[in-house]
């Protein structure tokens, strides 16, 4: 079962860990300075750094980076510390990786790396090129965060921890979390698990790397995996630097459809997996139907009894946030077949760096999870998980989250009205859950949603569109944008619709 060599990918990253035969001849010389006193982890200080030289084209596209190990040699640092910073690079699309040859700089850098200074007009460099890059942010409202409550968890976590906490000899984590997550899973989403058929991550990349692992060691022959178009393009990057070939799901109002190609299961083109967000699919925000759930849990069975081992990997995107409605029971709740795992991470409601998620996986695959954990390394970090279950089983968790569906559903409603007055060529879409809008352009805009974030790049806005997350050829795509409004104040988001405004009106007076 596991005699495939092994891969070394934490999704950050989805890297393949096999012995380091590249030579780091002609590799690009890296200007890096770690400075210990500083605060930040190590691997931090690489990944922003690397990634501003990339942004400022120090680091040209195409140029070659060292190995993981000849890096950490150069810093003085352990190599995992120079794999999770050249892996995060990999997850969000500053980096590519070609087999046996390398890690390179990508020709495509992502929406939030920074634009080439010599692209930009030249009224920009000359008026305004101190400026703060203004954003519609998803994402959670930090300056929202019960400081104090988090602070007596930590203190609480803390006053007799365990020899095993202390050692970091939990696999799977720290259970009293896991028992928590398993609780607070049956009252948010009315699924009901074992503790021991869940797994502490380091958030949903690391997630998708264990189980990703773990499926292509069961399933070697295997190399596809089913993928929602659009969808969140470091997912992309990702299976794609890892060496799998993404097939398209389309997704209509309804979430991701069924494939509609037949696989034979004994032919090394039938697919590994297929990754949906049925909670609230990213981008377009659709929440999977009733009768689309359906027929996936058909899908499964019947691909089951013809002897077909197609999983399917659950990403329970903003589910945390709805609205309008109440939250569906995840997809895993009622399959049969044994075959569906669920992702979850706690980045959205309560902040970014905490880097803590879970894995609730069915009962075969929970050993061969922790055997890949174990060879890939502990990711998610134990002294924090004792604070998470303090902050989830005192009823902490449970009132922020009120709170925040409160706070983002006023701005939700304040970010559509000022939509509405703004009077652009823009109609915003259903926003029934989650942390963004969609607001699509309307058939007489004079611009596409990429035409128009070029020209709001010089008004320094930073637009998202939904072109970044199409991938598959010749698909129908819709034009617009994502719209976040979850992390800002409301003067914030109004500055932003302002400059989103003045960029069309540009376009108006100067029709280039």
């Amino acid at each position: 079962m596991y005699g495939q060599p092994s891969l070394r990918q934490r999704h950050g990253g989805f890297q393949r860990a096999d012995k380091d035969t590249m030579s780091n001849h002609n590799a690009a010389s890296l200007s890096i300075s770690l400075e210990p006193d500083s605060g930040v982890p190590a691997h931090r200080q690489i990944h922003e750094q690397i990634r501003l030289l990339i942004e400022s084209r120090r680091l040209p596209i195409g140029a070659r980076l060292s190995s993981s190990r000849r890096l950490a040699a150069e810093l003085g640092v352990s190599r995992m510390t120079t794999q999770t910073a050249l892996d995060s690079l990999l997850a969000e699309g500053y980096l590519v990786s070609a087999p046996r040859r390398g890690l390179f700089v990508a020709e495509h850098l992502p929406l939030s790396a920074a634009p080439d200074a010599a692209s930009l007009p030249t009224h920009i460099s000359a008026r305004d090129s101190g400026r703060d890059i203004i954003r519609f942010e998803s994402g959670a409202a930090v300056a929202d965060f019960p400081n104090q409550a988090w602070r007596r968890c930590l203190r609480q976590s803390w006053l007799s921890p365990s020899l095993e906490l202390m050692e970091g000899t939990l696999p799977g984590g720290y259970p009293p979390l896991r028992s928590a997550v398993a609780d607070m899973l049956y009252s948010l989403r009315g699924l009901r698990c074992a503790p021991e058929h869940i797994l502490i991550t380091a958030g949903n990349r690391d997630a998708l790397t264990l189980v990703l692992n773990t499926l292509r060691r069961l399933h070697p022959e295997r190399s596809s995996v089913w993928l929602e178009t659009p969808c969140y393009p470091p997912v992309l990057n990702g299976l794609r630097g890892l060496g799998l070939t993404p097939k398209p799901l389309n997704v209509d109002s309804e979430g991701a459809q069924i494939p509609n190609a037949p696989e034979d299961p004994s032919q090394s083109t039938a697919s590994l997996a297929a990754l949906v967000t049925p909670a609230r699919q990213y981008p377009l925000g659709h929440m999977m139907s009733a009768r689309r759930r359906q027929q996936w849990l058909d899908h499964l069975a019947a691909r089951s009894r013809n002897g077909d081992s197609l999983w399917l990997i659950e990403d329970d995107y903003d589910s945390e946030f709805i609205y309008e409605g109440r939250p569906q029971a995840p997809l895993s709740a009622a399959d049969e077949t044994g075959h569906s795992i669920l992702l979850g991470s706690f980045s959205k409601s309560l902040f970014r760096s905490l880097r803590l998620g879970y894995i609730v996986a069915p009962p075969a695959l929970i050993e061969p999870l922790r055997a890949t954990q174990k060879t890939l390394g502990q990711a998610a970090a134990l002294p924090l998980q004792p604070a998470l279950h303090h902050f989830i089983d005192s009823g902490e968790f449970a009132s922020h989250l009120r709170r925040m569906r409160r706070l983002y559903l006023d701005r939700r409603d304040q970010s559509l009205e000022m939509l509405h007055r703004a009077g652009l060529p823009l109609t915003p879409w259903p926003c029934r859950s989650g942390m963004h809008l969609i607001a699509e352009l309307d058939h007489d805009c004079p611009l596409d949603d990429v035409q128009w974030a070029q020209r709001a790049e010089t008004y320094h806005l930073q637009l998202d569109t939904l072109a970044r997350h199409y991938w598959a050829e010749g698909q129908a795509r819709h034009r617009g944008f994502l719209l976040g409004f979850s992390a800002r104040d409301i003067d914030y988001q109004q500055r932003a619709m302002e400059l989103l405004q003045q960029s069309l009106n540009a376009q108006a007076r100067n029709p280039a």
